[in-house]
Formats: structure tokens, sequence, C-alpha cells
């Protein structure tokens, strides 16, 4: 944690924007403290942190079934802001369908890690809230990649033939489907252009050039300053001098903030940031240092998914975190024991 502090405070020197800079702090603070904190709670207070996970998925559910069926703007008081349009899903307690999705992705990674009685049943409602609810095609397409490295690293037949059922329905479905409702559903929409366009998909749609652009950027920005800290605020400057020239992306944001969260890491501090990803695929190696297989699906998902749009201040990084050093350090001494 004192390593972190000490490269962020570094990393300032470097900032044109010290607001920004300020709130980046914050968010490298997330980093560092909240592993550790969930961790002493789920040590401590593991059967109230169950209760509340459990509760939780209830109540996502419940907000998410009314705006859904009855008032969209239903809970929105409790939000800072709230962003979504008539050909995506409901928010729940989330600012975004995408944030939604994510967070019922990382509560399904909490409850697989855990050892909590009838796990499935709230996995399975997590679940429901992600495809019909939220309807997230992001985090949709992250359940697909799930898939995949299960069934690559397990060789597990009925994951793959799962994943590969889904994947044609959703095919399907959109192929039959009028083009009016299709128009009218994002995830179908987006099926629709992957069909026409393949790779090139980024090409006609917007949110996926602007998340896409904000990965490369900010890769490129990290290799173009020779691996050094290129400090807070400095993205937009950089991607002002970079847009000049820029031929592969079509829609960009301009903003200090990088949709990216190992990108966002790698492009503000530089080669020491890299200490990021490496604790987190450690501490993932460690809790699953009895299951190889396991491991290598986690190790590859997480690091996956973390260059997507994920901001740095999102708590549930670092509360599954949390779970994995207390899987590491209880669970396994557990299986030792017995």
């Amino acid at each position: 944690m004192d390593t972190i502090l000490i490269l962020v405070r570094f990393s300032i020197f470097f900032s044109f924007d010290i607001f920004y800079a300020i709130r980046s702090l914050a968010g490298y603070l997330t980093i560092a403290v909240y592993p550790f904190v969930f961790y002493y709670i789920l040590r401590y207070q593991y059967d109230l942190f169950e209760i509340f996970l459990k509760i939780s998925t209830f109540i996502y559910l419940f907000v998410g079934l009314v705006q859904m069926f009855f008032y969209k703007d239903f809970m929105s008081f409790l939000m800072n802001r709230m962003s979504t349009s008539e050909d995506r899903g409901v928010n729940s307690l989330a600012v975004e369908p995408t944030f939604y999705g994510i967070v019922c992705l990382f509560l399904i990674l909490i409850f697989l890690t855990l050892n909590i009685k009838n796990k499935y049943k709230y996995i399975f409602l997590l679940l429901l809230q992600i495809i019909f609810l939220a309807q997230s095609s992001m985090t949709i397409l992250f359940l697909i990649i799930f898939g995949i490295y299960y069934t690559i690293f397990k060789f597990d037949l009925k994951v793959a033939l799962l994943n590969g059922f889904f994947i044609f329905a959703l095919i399907t479905t959109t192929y039959y489907l009028d083009f009016e409702v299709i128009q009218n559903i994002r995830m179908l929409n987006l099926i629709d252009k992957s069909i026409e366009y393949g790779i090139l998909i980024y090409l006609v749609d917007a949110s996926i050039s602007d998340r896409l652009s904000a990965i490369y950027f900010s890769v490129k920005g990290f290799f173009d300053n020779y691996l050094l800290p290129n400090g807070f605020g400095s993205y937009s400057v950089y991607l002002d001098n970079e847009l000049q020239n820029n031929d592969i992306f079509v829609w960009v944001s301009q903003g200090s903030r990088i949709m990216s969260y190992y990108g966002s890491i790698l492009f503000e501090l530089g080669f020491i940031g890299l200490i990021i990803p490496i604790v987190y695929s450690y501490i993932i190696l460690k809790a699953y240092r009895y299951e190889l297989k396991s491991a290598l699906v986690y190790l590859f998902f997480i690091n996956t998914i973390l260059w997507s749009a994920i901001p740095l201040s999102f708590t549930f990084v670092g509360i599954y975190m949390a779970t994995l050093l207390y899987k590491a350090k209880w669970q396994g001494y557990n299986t030792l024991q017995t």
C-alpha cells in the first residue's frame, strides 16, 4: 500500500490538472485500501458480509424490476446521475445499465469465490439481471469471454455447448426479428451490426469505437513516453496531438478520463503501474493454488475485463480482491486441515 501511495504522489508531479490529480489519487487509494479493509471484514464478520451480499442481490433485483415494469426513475434520487435510453436496459442502483451489469458480474465472481450456501441460486438471479434487466451488451460479452476461457482451460464440453447455444440463440433471434425491434434493443442491434461488419463494427458504433480508442491511445501513450509516467490530467493533451493524425477511430472521447482500468494505470503511472496487474495476478494464483485450471480461468478473465471501461474507483474490484485474499488465507488453510 505504501509503495502505491509513493508512486502516485510521484506521478502528480507530471500532472496538468491538479483537481483531476486529486480525484485520481482517491481512485488509487481505493485500489490500495479496499482489498485490506474488506479482507478484515471477511475475517472477523464473515456471516455479516454474506448476509449483505445476499440482501444486495435482492435489492438490485427489486429496484431493477420496478424500473423495468413500473417506473423507470424509481430510486433515481440516490444517484448523482442516471443515464440510459429507450434501446437500453434499466439502471437499478447504478448510474447506467453497463455499470449495473458490471456490479452483477462482480457479485457473481464474489459468490463463486466464497463458500456460501445456495450460492448458485443467487448467481442465477444475477445472471437474469444482466441479461434481462441491465441488458448490458458489454457485460454479456464478458460472460461469453468467461465461458470461452472456462472451456479452454477446463476442457468442459457442457460449458462449451451452453456458450455456443447462447451465442447461436442470440444470432438466430436477431436474424428473424423485425428491423424496428432490433433497433429498439441495443444488444440485438450490436449483434446485427457484428454479423454485418465483423471486427470492423467499431467503425459504425460510437460506443465501441470510444471504448477501444481509450485502450489503444492509453497503451500507445504508455510506449510513446518510453514507459514513464504521463501524469494525471495529461490524457486530453496527448489526445489533442494524436487525433490530428488519427485515421483509425471515428468516435473518441477527448476528456481527461481514460475509459480503461489498466489503460489508466499504465498511461498515468508508466512502468510503475505494472505493479497493480502483477499483484492482482499473484492474488488470483495464490487463491487458486490448489486448483490450477481455475487459476488460469480467473487469471485470464480478470486481466481481460480490466482493460475495459471499468473506473479505477469501482469498489467491487477491491472487494473481489479481498475475497481472493480471504480464500488464499483461510479456505486454503481449511483445505489443508481436512
